[in-house]
């Protein structure tokens, strides 16, 4: 067994029942990360009787967790009424997406999406524009262009490097007013058990030094307006929003 694919084994261990796993991207730049097959999960859901929505809340977080994430990340970041535009890297799925449009229906959604297999389904969205994605920024978007622009599952599988652009890029098409909100697993997720756990069969997952990402993202004009935790499969994330003024 591969070093990556021993790190990815106690995520499958617990998926197994539903027939999902997670697999590597298929592609060499080290920027595209694991990520769940389209067909699988679809079916999955299909055979569980539930929406693709529901069936990913229930089965990768808690039910719940999707609406009550995209509650707390427009509250934080003071987004209630219609958008203009918001921007979303790695929605996968979408849904995440589905709840955002729903509750600000944006003239336009644009997606960053690496998996390809994905993107028919979130060409269905309401107002989507598929973006060319290269896996690291978001370069078809202009600069103070985005009401809200966010990422939620991605960052805590990137290396730093590439986190650390994305939300240079974030700070970058951000309009002023707008809100930029992204998990990430921070030093508060990282209690004793789960790191032991850790240490004894390595992780997926990987942390972001919260007091640098804020200190990083007020460098640039961004305002901190606070933060929630979110669950990850198996474990803790947290969801840091930001306001630029």
């Amino acid at each position: 067994m591969s070093f990556r694919a021993k790190l990815a084994k106690p995520v499958n261990d617990m998926l197994r029942p539903m027939n999902v796993q997670l697999i590597y991207g298929r592609s060499a730049d080290p920027a595209v990360r694991d990520y769940i097959p389209a067909h699988k999960t679809i079916a999955a859901a299909r055979k569980a009787g539930l929406s693709l929505a529901a069936h990913i809340d229930q089965t990768y977080a808690k039910p719940g967790a999707i609406p009550e994430t995209v509650r707390a990340m427009l509250e934080l970041g003071g987004v209630r009424s219609r958008c203009e535009t918001v921007c979303e890297i790695g929605p996968g799925t979408g849904r995440y997406a589905e709840e955002v449009i729903a509750a600000v229906r944006p003239a336009a959604y644009e997606i960053y999406e690496t998996a390809k297999d994905w993107l028919p389904q979130l060409r269905k969205l309401p107002g989507a524009v598929v973006r060319d994605s290269d896996g690291h920024t978001l370069r078809d978007t202009p600069s103070a262009s985005v009401d809200l622009v966010h990422a939620q599952k991605v960052f805590v599988y990137l290396e730093f490097y590439t986190t650390a652009g994305y939300l240079q890029e974030m700070a970058r098409v951000v309009r002023p007013g707008g809100a930029v909100a992204f998990d990430i697993v921070t030093e508060g997720c990282l209690d004793d058990e789960t790191v032991c756990r850790w240490s004894q069969g390595g992780s997926i997952y990987r942390p972001v030094p919260r007091t640098w990402a804020i200190e990083f993202l007020e460098r640039r004009g961004l305002a901190f307006r606070g933060s929630v935790f979110v669950p990850l499969p198996g474990e803790t994330a947290e969801l840091l929003v930001f306001r630029r003024a």
